[in-house]
């Protein structure tokens, strides 16, 4: 998430804004007027406060002329021309009165914005110049309250000056501060400051909104709260500034024991221990544990919300941690979030840690079964390769021995042929289409390198069966390899391979995390990826819905592949489920604060010391070996089932092949038993002799 600077806001006198109608006065050396207006320290300390502020947005309460006197002090200065936020750009709106209070309802604001420039000219030396314009540019004015909450926080390079009192900052103003934001607060009547009402109050806005740089002037003195001072066995107290741009600030490197809110979690890489669901180990541990060392916080672990990372409910909040972070219940979780929008402007991303990648996983496939398993050797096209090269061979074969007998010419020669062919006398007496038939058969036998004895003795028919023989060699050696290796490892038909076949297969898509449901697959980025995505099922459970995917095997789910090496490792080595290689989405992964906490800078400075170190990644590491031993005896006996010793049960393919042989020839020898005879008993009733 982007990082914003919000506006600074100095809160002055009553916060019942209504249209500007005055002209501005400046101060004529009057007494009269709060201390501050006369006091040259507290001018100093204002003027520190903002140095770095160049533009502030004011809000004004009335039309009287004490208030148009302060900001034109703060503006321009006095009779001696010394403005306190001088060479500044303001904006000044107008707000009717609220009647209600609390951070709803509707409330009028007029659209009036004023842009003051103070004039250089040595001519006119006390003269403000004023431009009115009706409505703002850059976002749709409606003049309600709610548009000036959109105003107030898009507006990031201006801060604020609001006239207004203590309650009435309380009531109203709490809810728009922001943490990157400088606030003053000036009291008009002393008597508006009660020092333990004050310390209350400014501990409860950093707790509750974590705004670390909230001033409140009083008289001559300016306060402000430190969280991090230790106050006896509390931190926090209340701070007066004495030295001039002397401030409280943020730790660096110590921050003495301050209490670290930090949300944990069942996730990747922080695994609850098995005898207590609240402790955790991981990587993502470690890191928060390295943190917390470093900087000397005191780890407050919050017990872990049953909706893990949160989402956006129907009433615009949030669960889960991103809800804890955003009502300031927690200050960081050391969980990795994929870096998107999660449709909340309350949280922020740290500094990347690792990458993961949303990979698709569907039931294994079944696996072949024993008796198919000399079948599955060779795929298809190849058997039908082969068996094309037998028909070629035996074509070449028949013209070669064509050839041959046409050149003989004589009787003799013709007559020599059966010798040199080396034909039995049933051969070389059958008709020509079972001479051809042979032919084919013996083609056949070679190339399965069967026994084979009737070789030719014609050289040149011979070169052609040293050919074939070779082939033969070459395919029955691989065929008797591949056949000893298939039945102890096992041969699985094909799996699902791409995001294509998974959409073909019509499979729906159960998830376990809303998220997974807006970025898996991606919207209006091809027909494949929007059908994929219409499969897409939001299925809240506890129970593993990768377990679910094993045992129906009608359903797929989607799941970060670093899981697949940790919590689920053992389906995958056991082959249960099968991960579809071709991953729809690549995420950066980082940890989850507090939308402009102070604390970030420090995150960030020691998260990437750790990656430039190396550090994380070995905790990842570290973490994928440990499940590996863990898993150890799981695995190998997995493994160690998949090998096994080739017995009778496992060669039943060729036993069936036998008895089908076996049975074939019994049919064919009845056969031709029944054709002998009814031959035989037709030439014995002509009169013939009997065989």
């Amino acid at each position: 998430m982007c990082h914003l600077s919000l506006p600074t806001i100095i809160v002055l006198g009553q916060l019942l804004l209504i249209p500007i109608t005055t002209t501005f006065h400046p101060l004529n050396g009057s007494d009269n007027g709060p201390i501050w207006l006369h006091n040259v320290t507290v001018q100093s300390h204002i003027a520190a406060i903002f140095e770095r502020i160049d533009n502030i947005d004011i809000v004004i309460a009335d039309q009287g002329s004490a208030q148009m006197d302060q900001i034109d002090r703060l503006v321009r200065g006095g009779a001696n021309g010394s403005g306190i936020l001088q060479r500044k750009s303001f904006r000044i709106y107008g707000q009717a009165s609220a009647e209600d209070e609390g951070c709803t309802g509707d409330r009028s604001l007029l659209s009036a914005k004023v842009h003051i420039t103070v004039s250089d000219s040595p001519d006119s030396p006390d003269t403000m110049d004023r431009d009115y314009e009706d409505e703002f540019e850059f976002i749709q004015w409606d003049r309600s309250y709610g548009s000036f909450v959109k105003i107030w926080d898009q507006n990031q390079d201006s801060g604020y000056v609001v006239f207004a009192n203590l309650s009435t900052f309380e009531t109203l103003m709490r809810c728009l501060l922001d943490p990157a934001g400088t606030y003053l607060i000036l009291l008009n009547a002393e008597g508006q400051f009660e020092r333990d009402k004050v310390s209350r109050l400014l501990r409860s806005i950093w707790r509750n909104q974590g705004v670390f740089r909230l001033f409140i002037v009083s008289g001559a003195q300016i306060y402000t709260f430190d969280p991090f001072v230790k106050n006896g066995s509390a931190y926090g107290s209340l701070f007066e500034l004495r030295e001039i741009g002397k401030t409280p600030v943020v730790p660096q490197g110590d921050f003495k024991g301050y209490p670290l809110r930090i949300d944990m979690f069942w996730s990747t890489y922080s695994v609850p221990l098995p005898n207590n669901m609240s402790q955790f180990l991981g990587a993502d541990v470690v890191v928060g544990e390295v943190f917390v060392k470093a900087l000397n916080f005191t780890a407050i672990y919050l017990p872990p919300d049953k909706d893990n990372f949160g989402s956006l409910l129907p009433n615009g909040s949030f669960n889960g941690v991103i809800g804890r972070l955003t009502r300031h219940e927690s200050d960081i979780t050391f969980i990795g979030y994929f870096i998107k929008d999660y449709f909340s402007r309350d949280v922020e991303f740290t500094s990347g840690v690792y990458t993961d990648e949303l990979c698709c996983l569907v039931k294994k496939a079944s696996r072949v079964p024993e008796y198919l398993l000399p079948i599955t050797i060779f795929p298809g096209d190849l058997w039908g390769l082969l068996f094309l090269m037998g028909i070629v061979c035996t074509v070449a074969w028949i013209v070669l021995r064509t050839g041959i007998r046409l050149r003989a010419t004589t009787r003799q020669e013709r007559w020599n042929l059966a010798t040199l062919f080396n034909l039995s006398n049933t051969t070389r007496d059958a008709p020509l289409y079972r001479r051809m038939l042979q032919i084919c058969v013996d083609t056949y036998m070679l190339l399965v390198s069967a026994p084979y004895r009737r070789f030719s003795r014609s050289g040149t028919e011979r070169l052609l069966l040293f050919g074939i023989v070779m082939v033969s060699l070459i395919f029955v050696s691989v065929f008797q390899s591949r056949l000893s290796s298939i039945f102890v490892n096992p041969v699985y038909y094909k799996d699902i391979n791409s995001l294509l076949q998974l959409d073909q297969s019509g499979l729906t898509i159960p998830v376990k995390y809303k998220g997974f449901m807006d970025d898996v697959f991606p919207a209006n980025y091809s027909t494949m990826m929007q059908s994929l995505r219409n499969k897409l099922i939001f299925q809240p459970t506890n129970q593993s819905v990768l377990a679910q995917v094993a045992k129906l095997g009608t359903i797929a789910t989607v799941t970060r592949k670093a899981t697949l090496s940790l919590d689920n490792a053992i389906f995958l080595s056991t082959k249960q489920l099968y991960m579809i290689p071709e991953c729809p989405r690549m995420y950066n992964l980082a940890y989850v604060i507090a939308r402009h906490s102070v604390l970030l800078e420090q995150v960030n400075g020691i998260l990437l010391r750790m990656l430039n170190g190396g550090l994380i990644n070995h905790w990842i590491n570290q973490m994928n070996y440990n499940v590996t031993l863990h898993h150890g005896d799981q695995i190998r006996s997995s493994q160690d089932s998949d090998f096994k010793i080739l017995t009778v049960v496992d060669l039943q393919f060729p036993f069936y092949l036998l008895g089908l042989g076996l049975a074939i020839s019994t049919l064919v020898f009845a056969g031709e038993q029944i054709y002998f005879r009814s031959t035989n008993r037709a030439m014995g009733s002509e009169g013939l002799p009997k065989l």
